[in-house]
């Protein structure tokens, strides 16, 4: 499968990061008293050959895949040939379905679609499954269609085909939308065991493989460019500190895991819930280390001083632009003088910071790239990454660039953060936003200020070789998006 960004499952630096979300269904999966298997192509790459064969052995009944926007083609194409090898129904989960579920079907020839938050989606399909099979067993490939009324009829959070419309209009059929899960508790911690484990790995954290903790989901901030509300829904939901502590322990034990990542973007949001997480970490026998997302609107000296306390490595800033008016105009929420001084507060503290800019979003010019630029400088992160503006659907932003003849690529495979450019909002075009790309990551890391900092900074051979593949990666990169623009 393609190597993608941050939205995807594969990113710049070489990290590999673990498919925590389809862990979760599989032990969804597992608790109605069925087998889950986990084959994550990115972290142990399967020729599509090989892939088949594994299926052809196995024969599953469901296959799902998670899929990003700029991977659905070529998942699909994967997926067409297990149903063939297999006889499986086969679907989608991710946040491009869930933004298209209907488009998604009509593009590919995915039986199925889970649409946003899809735990209770899949156990309720297992359990229909077991009903209807016995009745309706899996007919060999070639068969005719399946009666998939029976299976999918009414199961809410689903998007399927019916092969038996009258009309192409009505060939695909969207259920209503399944409620939010009040209780993220109730959930059973995700299978991990299934997952290549030992494979995940992240620059910051040397050698070690690492594991994701989803400590929260929603997300009430609008921004435009984001669609971290529609998949997980606006309202913050909060799993308890004692479920957290215990599933981070549980991998400790079990899994050997010692390094985390908390994925969620509203882990400081609940300042006295975030201070209990990290009393609870700072108590655990040789805390782990770990790293987060957080605004910077929502941290402090006192809330830093404890993330590091509790062993807190990195934190990774959405500062997305030095232009005022351009936050304003992505409905970003923040200012400038709040980025310089959750920077500030995060060196005092003694935490690494990763600043994320975006290049491109509406209102964007040359100068403002400069802005940008000069300001990142300014505010001193330890790391920086410019991302190019991708109108990914679900985001306000994709819809108002279909409104307003925005998007010069209607190719999924083109929606990238690096070295790709799909929007222009404005003067700059796409061959502009990936050359003021590479110049700002060139213009921040190859200052000799900055390389002797990082120099400096090593702490073994080790974290020397990854940040050196890091680096290695990232200018590969940036020269790609160097032969684009001469194309």
């Amino acid at each position: 499968m393609k190597e993608v960004g941050r939205c995807g499952r594969k990113a710049i630096g070489g990290e590999i990061w673990p498919q925590t979300g389809l862990a979760y269904l599989a032990a969804m999966v597992q608790r109605e008293g069925h087998e889950a298997r986990i084959i994550d192509a990115m972290a142990e790459p399967f020729a599509p050959d090989a892939l088949a064969e594994v299926c052809r052995e196995w024969r599953p009944h469901l296959v799902i895949a998670n899929s990003a926007t700029p991977t659905l083609r070529h998942d699909s194409q994967i997926l067409q040939r297990l149903r063939g090898e297999t006889g499986a129904l086969c679907g989608f989960c991710g946040p491009h379905v869930s933004a298209l579920p209907v488009e998604t079907l009509r593009e590919t020839l995915a039986d199925f679609g889970l649409v946003n938050e899809a735990e209770e989606t899949v156990a309720e399909l297992v359990r229909r499954f077991a009903e209807v099979a016995p009745e309706y067993p899996l007919h060999p490939a070639g068969s005719p269609d399946r009666p998939r009324h029976a299976l999918f009829a009414g199961i809410r959070g689903l998007a399927w085909r019916d092969p038996n419309a009258k009309d192409e209009e009505s060939r695909i059929v969207l259920n209503p939308p399944r409620p939010m899960i009040p209780d993220l508790d109730a959930l059973p911690l995700p299978a991990r065991a299934l997952l290549p484990n030992r494979a995940y790995r992240v620059p910051f954290f040397q050698n070690h493989p690492f594991a994701t903790v989803i400590p929260s989901r929603g997300c009430p901030w609008p921004c435009t460019f984001c669609r971290a509300g529609r998949v997980w829904g606006r309202r913050i939901r909060l799993r308890s500190v004692e479920s957290v502590l215990g599933e981070i322990e549980a991998m400790r034990r079990d899994l050997g895991i010692r390094h985390f990542a908390f994925m969620t973007d509203s882990l400081t949001l609940k300042r006295e819930w975030a201070l209990e997480l990290f009393q609870g970490l700072s108590e655990l026998p040789d805390p782990p280390e770990w790293m987060c997302n957080s605004r910077v609107d929502v941290v402090d000296a006192e809330l830093l001083r404890a993330m590091k306390r509790a062993n807190c490595r990195v934190i990774s800033y959405g500062v997305e632009s030095g232009s005022q008016a351009i936050l304003d105009r992505s409905r970003k929420g923040i200012t400038l003088e709040q980025s310089e001084t959750a920077m500030r507060l995060t060196r005092e503290a003694g935490i690494l910071s990763m600043a994320y800019f975006i290049i491109g979003l509406p209102g964007e010019t040359a100068e403002t790239v400069r802005e940008s630029i000069r300001f990142a400088k300014r505010i001193r992160p330890d790391y920086v990454n410019f991302h190019v503006a991708t109108p990914f659907p679900g985001t306000e932003l994709y819809e108002e660039a279909l409104e307003k003849g925005w998007l010069t690529s209607t190719d999924w495979d083109d929606y990238e953060e690096e070295g790709s450019a799909v929007l222009q909002a404005g003067e700059l075009t796409p061959r502009d936003l990936r050359r003021l790309q590479a110049q700002a990551m060139r213009a921040f890391y190859l200052r000799p200020s900055r390389l002797l900092k990082e120099l400096r900074g090593l702490g073994s051979w080790a974290e020397l070789r990854a940040k050196t593949r890091a680096g290695m990666r990232i200018l590969s990169t940036l020269g790609r998006g160097r032969k684009r623009n001469d194309e």
